[in-house]
């Protein structure tokens, strides 16, 4: 069974507002006016900046003109590549955007087919 993707358009609005929303957190992350700033704070503040970078350091590419249009093959990408707590991140931040990412989670269901 195939769930059907969302109209491109969408998927573009999608993605911009991901990367806006993974912009602000790795601001509030870097902030030194968080309240822990033990090195163990910092570590962990460190490495989640670095996990929503790297789940996001494609996307900017697939708004771009000459790509426009293939804004879920750059979502699709970074659905695969996730998982634990950068798959709950993506979840939690696309239902925060009311995004329909059904057809991200069937591509588990088909790959778990296979």
């Amino acid at each position: 069974m195939s769930v059907q993707e969302p109209p491109e358009a969408m998927t573009e609005e999608a993605v911009a507002m991901l990367l806006h929303l993974a912009f602000i957190e790795i601001r509030f992350q870097a902030s030194t006016l968080t309240d822990d700033q033990s090195p163990e704070g910092l570590a962990k503040r460190c490495g989640r900046i670095g996990e929503v970078a790297d789940l996001c350091h494609n996307l900017p590419g697939y708004l771009a003109p000459e790509r426009r249009g293939r804004a879920a093959e750059g979502l699709r990408y970074a659905w695969r590549i996730s998982s634990g707590r950068r798959r709950s991140w993506l979840r939690s931040r696309l239902d925060h955007l009311g995004y329909d990412y059904g057809w991200l989670e069937a591509l588990d269901v088909e790959e778990a087919a296979t």
